[in-house]
């Protein structure tokens, strides 16, 4: 199997098997399970990650989009542990394929050159920040003008009370987030492995630079809230990324990269 050529039936079905299971299966038994099927690009490495890990990173070192055809994180259980080559680290926002014509219509709303440069993120920051009604805001008015053309918009929503009632229901996520703290899946009782790909999600590129994929609503949160660190999974590494992370490893290198976190204490 080549870097990047990836079978999804194994997750696939997994899923699916699981979802028809009509007691529950110990937690345990689940997670041998998915650690059995699942199949990942590591095997040309000499110390590869462990694809269902996640690390803590400051959420300020999130800062661009990663190039991958949109939306990225479409069959992201799949996508764990994928290497792959090519430039989709260094994106140019023009070329960028998107793969749902659902979300044609609002990919502008989500994507900037920086994260923070978003329509999404500017609008987030007004409403939080500056107190301004959701209604004011340049993303929601324009997810209000797709609803009347009954087009989708946030969350595929396509009715105006539809986007409302999830403006409410992120008001409550922040004020969650504000008073009690930030809570990785595992905090909030998902035990299963996959709940890694709950979390806020990053690709990783060639020299390293976390990429955003899925959780645009959490990160943001956690940026405006100034949180030191919050909990993130890898989907897609990038193969001279792979190398060198081979290298640093090996050699006991020292460095401050999130996900270099502990490589140098397993490898001794």
């Amino acid at each position: 199997m080549s870097l990047g050529d990836r079978s999804w039936l194994s997750l696939q079905t997994l899923e699916q098997l699981y979802a028809s299971v009509p007691v529950t299966a110990p937690t345990a038994a689940k997670n041998a399970y998915i650690r059995r099927v699942n199949t990942d690009d590591f095997n040309p490495f000499d110390h590869p990650p462990d694809p269902f890990a996640t690390f803590t990173v400051d959420p300020t070192r999130i800062r661009t989009f990663t190039g991958r055809p949109y939306p990225p994180y479409h069959e992201k259980a799949a996508q764990l542990g994928t290497v792959r080559d090519g430039d989709w680290d260094r994106p140019d926002l023009d070329d960028v394929v998107i793969i749902d014509d659902d979300y044609r219509d609002r990919y502008d709303l989500y994507r900037a050159v920086r994260f923070e440069e978003s329509v999404f993120f500017r609008s987030m920051r007004a409403h939080f920040v500056d107190g301004i009604d959701w209604t004011e805001t340049p993303f929601v008015e324009r997810c209000l003008e797709l609803a009347e053309e009954n087009r989708p918009s946030w969350r595929s929503l396509t009715t105006r009370d539809g986007i409302l009632e999830r403006c409410a229901r992120i008001d409550e996520l922040y004020e969650r987030i504000r008073r009690d703290g930030y809570r990785s899946q595992r905090e909030l009782g998902y035990d299963s492995l996959l709940g890694v790909t709950e979390e806020v999600l990053v690709d990783i590129g060639r020299d390293g630079e976390l990429l955003f994929v899925n959780g645009r609503h959490r990160l943001a949160i956690a940026k405006l809230l100034g949180l030191e660190s919050i909990p993130v999974g890898v989907l897609v590494r990038h193969r001279e990324w792979m190398n060198r992370r081979d290298r640093y490893v090996q050699n006991g290198t020292e460095s401050d990269h999130p996900a270099l976190q502990n490589t140098v204490e397993s490898a001794n």
